[in-house]
């Protein structure tokens, strides 16, 4: 794995990062312009060893990938290095300004591979291939978060779209009102889908869920229809069925059944014909 130090001045105190497949810090460097604080006991406290053995535990890092000794002097690599994430807690222990600063380098370093400091500006200029790659990293990350915002927003509005249908299904699948066909028409409709009574009665036998019969009537002289569920339809539980006897002077006794839709089939119909309405 390829690595780079990097050198950044924190208030006159050089503080060099390494950045490789993570990134660390110079504990060494970045403790010098503390005298008062004794880095080795802030290393060694019991609230540091802590922290370093639930890293280890959680994210499976070695006490080795957190904490290592170098022979050599600071600005030449040696010294304590530290994890990213156990130099921000040991910077908290120094100077909270500090540690502020170590987790801004180390955000941009994770972010761009370097940062907006003096000698980093510096580089940009002594190397144009640096100011390409980071132009293209920059475009590329504004590409995926326009591509994610306009995702978002697109979920939001079909959720937006869809939040009638699913407050009209939620109640009706806790309610136990049966309705009349009439009724399933103008729900239908309410719901972005236009049908009147007798295109849905047409379409409901048509399509094998009623059956539709004739009677005569004797009170208006005709034939009437009326609909009984199909066997299909009655397993699905759409419908109720109501039957009346009605008994008449001078006149034949007969059934009179009225089908009404219950809530199963209120809610079944309703998203069969949202889908008629997408197709």
């Amino acid at each position: 794995m390829n690595t780079s130090i990097i050198k950044f001045d924190y208030n006159g105190n050089v503080i060099p990062f390494e950045k490789g497949s993570d990134v660390m810090v110079n504990l060494t460097a970045m403790a010098k312009a503390y005298p008062d604080k004794n880095l080795s006991t802030i290393v060694n406290s019991q609230e540091i060893s802590d922290y370093c053995a639930s890293l280890s535990k959680l994210k499976n890092f070695s006490f080795a990938d957190l904490l290592i000794v170098r022979k050599g002097a600071p600005d030449l690599g040696g010294g304590t290095w530290a994890h990213r994430l156990v130099a921000i807690r040991v910077a908290q222990k120094l100077n909270s300004d500090l540690a502020v600063w170590v987790d801004m380098r180390v955000d941009e370093l994770l972010k761009y591979g370097m940062t907006a400091t003096q000698p980093t500006l510096e580089q940009m200029i002594n190397n144009p291939d640096l100011v390409i790659s980071l132009a293209t990293q920059l475009k590329n990350e504004r590409e995926e978060k326009q591509r994610i915002e306009t995702e978002n927003l697109y979920l939001k509005e079909q959720n937006e779209a869809q939040r009638p249908a699913v407050v009209f299904t939620e109640s009706v699948k806790v309610s136990n009102t049966n309705i009349l066909i009439e009724d399933l028409a103008k729900l239908i409709t309410q719901n972005g889908y236009t049908i009147g009574e007798i295109r849905l009665y047409n379409w409901l036998v048509d399509n094998g869920y009623l059956i539709r019969h004739k009677r005569w009537s004797n009170s208006r002289r005709k034939y009437e229809n009326y609909y009984t569920p199909t066997q299909r339809a009655a397993e699905m539980k759409l419908f109720w069925v109501s039957e009346r006897v009605i008994s008449n002077p001078g006149q034949p006794q007969f059934t009179k059944f009225t089908c009404y839709v219950t809530g199963e089939g209120q809610v079944y119909f309703i998203n069969k014909f949202n889908k008629l309405k997408v197709a």
